[in-house]
């Protein structure tokens, strides 16, 4: 995955763009995430301002075919995230600390594919389901969430007989 990198070397003083689509191949490198099929496009802003390095990182798009939380049909889940990081020279290379880059001295690119990971799964939700009341028919599958309302049982809380006996205190 070398084409996720930004180019340091010869870079006077200014603002330097660059963009980056993330596709399914992208995930290919981390198997341990749920995440598989993306539509991703990650936009940069290098500012270079004496010898000042800053980063912006701008990542808009879709991850596809998650299964919704409540009725398990598969949704495309939106996501947006926006980092500002500064780049800073350093023994260690390749090495980031929450929105401090290190690199060497001798590096002559940064590469971005830790950093685009996290912040997609940072801008990934806890919590995937069908929009509510949704107009365009993305409504949680019905069948489905009458199956589980027929199968959930709720059981009420039994209450401690020990704190039952604390109700007949009346406090004057």
């Amino acid at each position: 995955m070398t084409k996720y990198k930004i180019k340091l070397n010869g870079l006077k003083d200014g603002s330097y763009k660059k963009s980056f689509v993330i596709g399914d191949k992208f995930f290919e490198a981390f198997p341990t995430t749920e995440i598989k099929c993306v539509d991703i496009e990650a936009k940069t802003t290098l500012d270079i301002e004496k010898k000042k390095i800053k980063l912006l990182i701008d990542i808009n798009g879709i991850v596809k075919n998650i299964p919704c939380d409540l009725c398990t049909d598969k949704i495309n889940i939106p996501i947006s995230h926006k980092t500002n990081f500064i780049i800073k020279k350093s023994e260690k290379s390749d090495f980031f600390d929450d929105n401090i880059i290190y690199i060497n001295d001798n590096d002559k690119e940064i590469d971005l594919n830790k950093i685009l990971h996290e912040m997609i799964v940072l801008a990934f939700p806890k919590k995937r389901q069908h929009k509510l009341n949704s107009v365009n028919g993305g409504e949680c599958d019905k069948e489905m969430i009458n199956l589980i309302d027929k199968f959930s049982t709720v059981e009420s809380p039994k209450m401690d007989p020990r704190w039952e006996a604390l109700k007949s205190i009346k406090i004057k």
